[in-house]
C-alpha cells in the first residue's frame, strides 16, 4: 500500500472521528505534516522539502508509539475519550504507525539529490518552533487551556513552562537527530541494484 493512500485513508478516518470539529484537526502537527506531505508528493516538490516531511513523519510516529500510545509514558492519550473508538483508532494506526515507515522507506530508496547542506538539520526545527509557539499562544489565550494545547505534554496549567520546555527540548533533540541521519545518509551513494 503506497504512502499516498494510508495518508489518504487515515485523514478520512480522522476527518470522521472528528465529527464534532472537524477544523481542529488543522491545529495537530501530523494532521499539519502529512497535508504537506501529500502536496509535497502531489507537485513532485523533492529534495529538502521531502526530506524535512519524511523526518517530521517519522518524528510523529515515535512520539505516538513512545509516549501518547504508551500507557506508561506519563503523557499517554489512551485513556482520552477523544483518542479513542475504532474510527479514531484506525486512523492514528495508519497516520503514526503505518505511513511513517512507509515514507521513510520511499526516501531512503528515492533520496534527494544532491544532499542536503551540513546545516540543514538545524532548519528543520524552524517549522516544529513555529507550530509549537501557535499551540502555546492558542492555550494561553484560550478559557479552556487544558482542551487547547492538544498534546498533555504541552499542557501548561498541568505541568508548567519548565515541564514543557524540557519536552519541546527532547522532542527538538530527536528532530535534529533523524535530521542528522538524513544528511549523513543523503550524502551516501545507493547500493548497487541486483538485475
Amino acid at each position: 500500500m503506497s504512502t499516498v493512500v494510508v495518508l489518504l485513508v487515515g485523514l478520512a478516518l480522522a476527518l470522521v472521528a472528528a465529527r464534532d470539529e472537524p477544523l481542529e484537526l488543522l491545529w495537530y502537527f501530523t494532521v499539519q505534516v502529512d497535508l504537506a506531505y501529500l502536496a509535497a508528493l502531489c507537485f513532485r516538490r523533492d529534495g529538502g522539502l521531502r526530506t524535512a516531511l519524511t523526518v517530521y513523519l517519522v518524528v510523529t510516529g515515535l512520539v505516538f508509539v513512545l509516549v501518547l500510545a504508551n500507557p506508561w509514558s506519563g503523557y499517554s492519550m489512551v485513556a482520552t475519550a477523544d483518542a479513542r473508538g475504532t474510527v479514531s483508532d484506525a486512523g492514528n494506526l495508519l497516520l503514526h504507525v503505518v505511513a511513517p515507515p512507509l515514507a521513510a522507506a520511499d526516501w531512503f530508496t528515492n533520496r534527494p539529490r544532491p544532499a542536503p547542506p551540513r546545516g540543514y538539520p538545524v532548519s528543520l526545527l524552524a517549522y516544529p518552533l513555529a507550530w509549537l509557539t501557535a499551540i502555546l499562544a492558542r492555550g494561553a489565550g484560550s478559557g479552556q487551556a487544558e482542551e487547547r494545547y492538544l498534546y498533555p505534554f504541552l499542557d501548561v496549567p498541568r505541568l508548567g513552562y519548565p515541564t514543557v520546555v524540557v519536552n519541546a527540548l527532547t522532542f527538538a533533540a530527536l528532530v535534529l537527530l533523524l535530521g542528522l541521519a538524513a544528511t549523513r545518509l543523503s550524502r551516501r551513494a545507493p547500493a548497487a541494484r541486483l538485475p
